[in-house]
């Protein structure tokens, strides 16, 4: 076997590994200090949608961040923009904190795309798969849709760690399901560096 690709597999052998022990660490101290209320899972609606910008653009395929019946993933020009949704002939981009409702709202020049090119499954609460999470740490994430790690697909801000921090995707924990948290840390390329656990607030599909 090539020496590269080998080191690649130990690299993401170690890395499941690590992210394993940090999550049963959180389960135990979570069990030990009772801590936090259920993880809020909110299904993100754009009536009265908000819009500080507007432009003309077209939207082509189902979203790549909310993979959800009515988001897609638009441009105007040569930006893109992802997750968009649909709302009375145009589609309502939001920008920051979703609880705000607010961004940009593109006037669509071409017809929405449908399915194959579109999702037609409605957002599911049970099997969340998140656009944007808000961490309980006063951090917030969103998908990233571009070149990323495979095992962590959030692009974050977070208190205490640098520029490019990335986290997993929530998922419950086993004594207590309501409540939701992600491995995250700052990734270099390779390996995922100061990594802990935080629990989830917040999250949106």
């Amino acid at each position: 076997m090539n020496p590269t690709k080998t080191r690649r597999a130990q690299t993401r052998m170690w890395l499941v590994a690590g992210v394993a022990v940090v999550f049963v660490a959180a389960v135990i101290c979570c069990w030990r200090t009772g801590m936090g209320k259920d993880t809020g899972i909110i299904v993100y609606n754009p009536v009265g949608f908000n819009a500080t910008e507007e432009a003309e653009g077209h939207c082509w395929t189902g979203s790549l961040a909310a993979p959800r019946a009515g988001a897609y993933r638009c441009a105007v020009e040569n930006a893109i923009f992802d997750p968009c949704f649909a709302t009375d002939g145009s589609v309502a981009c939001p920008m920051g904190d979703p609880a705000e409702n607010r961004g940009l709202l593109i006037r669509l020049t071409e017809p929405l795309p449908t399915p194959p090119d579109a999702w037609e499954n409605p957002p599911d609460p049970a099997n969340p798969s998140p656009w944007y999470v808000q961490l309980r740490s006063g951090g917030f994430c969103g998908v990233l849709t571009g070149t990323r790690p495979p095992e962590f697909p959030l692009g974050c801000v977070i208190p205490g760690l640098p520029e490019g921090a990335v986290c997993s995707t929530p998922v419950p924990l086993a004594h207590k399901p309501g409540i939701y948290a992600s491995t995250c840390g700052s990734w270099d390329g390779e390996q995922l560096h100061q990594a802990r656990v935080y629990f989830v607030t917040k999250m949106w599909l």
